[in-house]
C-alpha cells in the first residue's frame, strides 16, 4: 500500500521511577500502539502467545494495539530500581487504516534503531512545546516504519468499526448486542469474528481500554478510586478492583503508590 497520508489520532507519554517492582508481573491489553523504554533495569515482554523477550539495557519494546502483553518489571542487580518511560500511540494511514493493524514490528528494536529511538525519545520528553512534540512523534512513527514489515492482510471493517465505537462510548453501559448492531452482525457472529481477529472478547477489550484510561487518572490525578471507576465507565467499584487486580496483579491504590512518581 503507497502511503499517502499519516494521521496522529492519539498520543501520550507518561513513565514511572520505583524500587518496588521488580518481578511485578502484568498482563494487559492496551488500545494503542506502545513503544516502551527501561531506562533502568529491563523488561521481559511476551506478545500474545510468543516468546518471552528481554529489553536489555536501556532497551525498547513495541506492542500493537489489542495484542496481549504480557510484562515482568526487573529492576538493577544493585539497588532494585525501576526507571522506565512510554509513548502511546494511535495512528491513522490514509484515513482508512491504524499503522499496526499494517504492519508487524519487532517486539525489541534492533540496537542500531535503539539508539536513533533514545535520541528522539530525550528530545519528546524534553520538548517545551506541542509542535516540538509532535514532531517527535512522527520521528518515532518514521523509526518504526524503517523496521515494520507489511502484514498480508488488515482487520475486517467490523472489528475496527466496533473498536471505534467502544472507545468513543466506554462511559456508557455496552452489550456485545449493542456493538453487534452497530456493525450489522449478529451477536454470536460478532463475538466469534472479534475474538478470532483479536484474541480477546469485546468485553474484555472494553474493560481493558477502560483499566488503560483509569491507568492514566491514577498516576496523573488524585481522584479516588470511586471516582476513577466511574470515569473510566465502571460503576461497580467493587468489579473494578477486581478485574484491575487480574491485570496488573495489585489494586488500583497500590498501584497508584507503585507509579505516581514520574520517570526522571
Amino acid at each position: 500500500m503507497l502511503i499517502k497520508k499519516i494521521d496522529l489520532v492519539y498520543a501520550q507519554i507518561n513513565g514511572f521511577s520505583t524500587v518496588t517492582t521488580s518481578g511485578v508481573e502484568h498482563k494487559k491489553v492496551l488500545p494503542y500502539l506502545s513503544v516502551v523504554q527501561a531506562t533502568k533495569g529491563n523488561y521481559d515482554i511476551s506478545l500474545g502467545n510468543g516468546a518471552v523477550h528481554n529489553t536489555g539495557k536501556a532497551g525498547f519494546f513495541v506492542a500493537p494495539a489489542g495484542l496481549w502483553q504480557t510484562i515482568v518489571h526487573n529492576g538493577e542487580k544493585e539497588n532494585g530500581r525501576m526507571t522506565c518511560r512510554w509513548a502511546f500511540l494511535k495512528v491513522k494511514i490514509n484515513d482508512a487504516y491504524y499503522l499496526d493493524d499494517l504492519y508487524r514490528f519487532p517486539v525489541i528494536l534492533p540496537e542500531e534503531v535503539k539508539k536513533e529511538m533514545n535520541l528522539v525519545f530525550n528530545r519528546l520528553f524534553e520538548a517545551e512545546s506541542k509542535v516540538d512534540q509532535y514532531i517527535c512523534y512522527y520521528q518515532i512513527i518514521k523509526l518504526l516504519l524503517s523496521v515494520g514489515t507489511k502484514k498480508e492482510g488488515s482487520l475486517p471493517s467490523s472489528v475496527v468499526s466496533a473498536i471505534e465505537y467502544m472507545e468513543n462510548n466506554y462511559k456508557e453501559k455496552i452489550a456485545i448486542k449493542d456493538v453487534a448492531a452497530r456493525v450489522n452482525l449478529s451477536p454470536s457472529h460478532f463475538f466469534n469474528v472479534f475474538k478470532k481477529e483479536m484474541g480477546i472478547s469485546p468485553i474484555s477489550y472494553l474493560n481493558h481500554y477502560r483499566l488503560s484510561l483509569a491507568v492514566e487518572f491514577l498516576i496523573r490525578t488524585s481522584f479516588s478510586i470511586s471516582e476513577i471507576a466511574n470515569l473510566v465507565g465502571i460503576c461497580d467499584s467493587i468489579y473494578f478492583n477486581k478485574i484491575f487486580r487480574k491485570a496488573y496483579q495489585v489494586s488500583p491504590s497500590e498501584y497508584r503508590k507503585t507509579y505516581q512518581t514520574k520517570a526522571e
